[in-house]
């Protein structure tokens, strides 16, 4: 009976030590899906302020917005922009995504 116990509680003693060795090893893969997931969201952020922008411009052209409106509008998503397209080069700069970034 020991001797079928003894393989049992050393197989599981191995496994208790080893389990947080193995999940360190997943976690920079989780960072490096982490950091992607964040690019994608800074593209996606690009994509949607440059479309507001377009907007924007274009409401006013239409009269839809005062030249006021308009001023303050667009210079709040510029500085939007500015910030995304920092994050988008930052990411650039670590090695990120670059083909993306280009289209």
């Amino acid at each position: 009976m020991a001797l079928l116990i003894a393989p049992i509680l050393l197989i599981t003693a191995v496994l208790y030590i080893a389990y947080p060795l193995l999940k360190e090893e997943s976690e920079p893969e989780d960072q490096m899906a982490d950091e992607r997931n964040a690019e994608d969201q800074a593209l996606q952020n690009r994509s949607d302020i440059i479309a507001v922008l377009k907007d924007i411009d274009m409401d006013y052209r239409m009269g839809k917005l005062s030249k006021h409106d308009y001023e303050t509008l667009k210079g709040d998503f510029e500085n939007r922009a500015v910030e995304a397209f920092q994050r988008l080069k930052s990411f650039q700069t670590k090695g990120g995504q670059s083909e993306k970034i280009k289209s």
